[in-house]
């Protein structure tokens, strides 16, 4: 089993828990099913499902849906063994993310925690 973290900003909010709160039942029941695999299989999940971005170190969790869910993750980055961060919530549109450059914020999200490893709580499911 892998630990599930939710980044948190610098007014103490959880971003990730706040941008799931906004989806719709559908698309969070599909995102919840995508964070339960995470959990149990880390980074043996079938092939796209987790993929890489362009940014090293930064995964896309790929949900399939009305809405294309793309929120960005990274291995730990405390312990990039036993644990996944979850970074930034984002959707991708023709092959585009949004928020535009979702994956070099979601690594300027993890130099943050690695810096101060307050900057995430244990993951909060929305459901």
């Amino acid at each position: 089993m892998f630990a599930l973290f939710d980044y948190i900003d610098k007014n103490g909010n959880n971003d990730i828990k706040a941008w799931s709160k906004k989806l719709q039942k559908t698309e969070l029941g599909k995102l919840n099913l995508r964070l339960d695999l995470l959990a149990t299989k880390g980074t043996d999940l079938l092939p796209q499902i987790l993929t890489n971005t362009d940014t090293p170190g930064i995964f896309k969790l790929r949900v399939h849906g009305k809405i294309q869910l793309r929120p960005m993750l990274c291995k730990g980055p405390i312990n990039n063994e036993t644990e996944f961060t979850l970074l930034i919530g984002a959707t991708e549109r023709d092959f585009c993310l949004v928020p535009d450059k979702a994956d070099e914020k979601a690594d300027a999200r993890k130099t943050v925690i690695i810096e101060n490893n307050n900057r995430r709580c244990d993951h909060e499911r929305v459901s």
